[in-house]
């Protein structure tokens, strides 16, 4: 106790160098929390966004399914699997669909679309479908209408209460047919969705399809990825008699969790040189604080102090200044990054076009998930204290004659 007294009184005999040693790992801590949470943030969004409005985190589907993508390989609705998805307890969300594709025709205009059936309240969990309405209202279960995405409401020059005509192929080659009234407009933060997609209430869109209680997939979400494969698992069991198989979007977007996994690579030789970089600047105040202390350090140890006390001195000082610094950092980024998540960056030129060829809002908006903050707090914290050990050594190494002669 004594000797991490000696060492706090001794940190702020000179509060120029200690503050300049502190903000040294503030900075650190800050910058490297800071480019950690936008990448994340960014491509946590890029993943929620297209796996929400399209496959979620987990889909189940009729074996086949994902090849063919037809009404034939629906399944019916069981309760049963139902309860079960009720019941465990990663999945915060999970949605029934029946998915088609039509032509949605106004006046001369005609136009393929994806035409959804939504179980509403399901959906709006799951999608957020509601927060996306920019004109009309959102969905009933019982009603007979149709909610347009906005590009597509604009190309068929339809707005709400106008009347849209859709035509297609229902259940086992039946002809489908209807005339719906718009009741909203949904503007979609993915381009190609945006120009392509339309809901229908899941009792209306049965009636379109002539299928009777089936569905094409159950979208599901849950609530943190490295639970994925534990989820699937128990899912699989529960399905296997029903001849449905589970998939997760990784296996259902290849080329989404390839991006992914290249962008969290380049993300990683960032951060590299990023440590690097902060490294020497931390290593630089060290060298600083021995240089203006060597004289000081000579006299101690000439007036009778143990090299190895006063080395544990040192350490103790380092730890602390550390410690203050690795928390004042993440401290400071706490709110910046609270606002930046309330109001997101939006991107602009290269960066927007290339979210829009991956079909995802051209945002960027940060990751709040702890562990960002924490384990870039944790290795700022281990790089300083190694580095410390450098002036542990310096100190033991110490010529006392060459010390008092500086």
């Amino acid at each position: 106790m004594m000797y991490l007294i000696l060492a706090w009184r001794n940190m702020w005999r000179s509060r120029r160098r200690t503050a300049i040693t502190v903000s040294s790992v503030l900075f650190a801590v800050l910058f490297a929390i800071l480019m950690r949470v936008m990448t994340v943030g960014m491509f946590e969004k890029m993943i929620a966004d297209t796996v929400s409005m399209t496959c979620g985190y987990l889909q189940i589907h009729h074996s086949g399914y994902w090849e063919d993508k037809t009404l034939d390989s629906s399944f019916e609705a069981n309760p049963q699997l139902s309860q079960v998805l009720n019941n465990e307890k990663h999945i915060i969300g999970w949605a029934p669909r029946l998915e088609s594709f039509a032509l949605a025709s106004s006046g001369n205009r005609t136009k393929g679309i994806a035409i959804t059936g939504i179980e509403p309240a399901r959906e709006n969990f799951v999608s957020r479908l509601s927060k996306k309405i920019i004109a009309g209202s959102y969905l009933g279960d019982s009603d007979q209408s149709i909610i347009l995405a906005e590009g597509l409401a604009s190309y068929l020059k339809l707005t709400v209460n106008d009347t849209v005509v859709l035509m297609g192929q229902g259940f086992q080659g039946n002809m489908a047919a209807g005339k719906y009234r718009i009741k909203g407009i949904a503007k979609l933060g993915i381009p190609e969705m945006n120009r392509s997609m339309a809901w229908l209430p899941m009792q209306a869109c049965r009636d379109f399809l002539s299928i009777g209680p089936r569905y094409t997939s159950i979208t599901i979400l849950i609530d943190d990825q490295s639970f994925m494969n534990r989820e699937s698992q128990a899912l699989i069991k529960e399905a296997n008699g029903e001849n449905l198989e589970i998939m997760d979007w990784q296996q259902m977007i290849p080329e989404l969790d390839q991006f992914y996994s290249i962008k969290m690579g380049q993300n990683l030789i960032m951060s590299g040189i990023l440590y690097l970089v902060i490294g020497f600047g931390m290593l630089g105040t060290i060298l600083m604080m021995l240089n203006e202390r060597t004289h000081e350090f000579g006299i101690l140890i000439a007036i009778g102090m143990k090299k190895k006390i006063l080395a544990l001195i040192v350490l103790l000082e380092m730890l602390i200044i550390s410690l203050i610094g690795t928390i004042s950092g993440m401290a400071i980024a706490i709110p910046i990054v609270w606002y930046f998540r309330m109001h997101p960056i939006l991107m602009k030129g290269n960066m927007a076009q290339m979210a829009q060829r991956f079909n995802f809002e051209p945002i960027i908006q940060p990751s709040i998930n702890p562990s960002n903050f924490l384990i870039q707090g944790y290795i700022v914290l281990i790089m300083s204290i190694l580095l410390s050990l450098f002036a542990v050594y310096k100190v033991l190494k110490m010529n006392v004659i060459q010390a008092l002669n500086s």
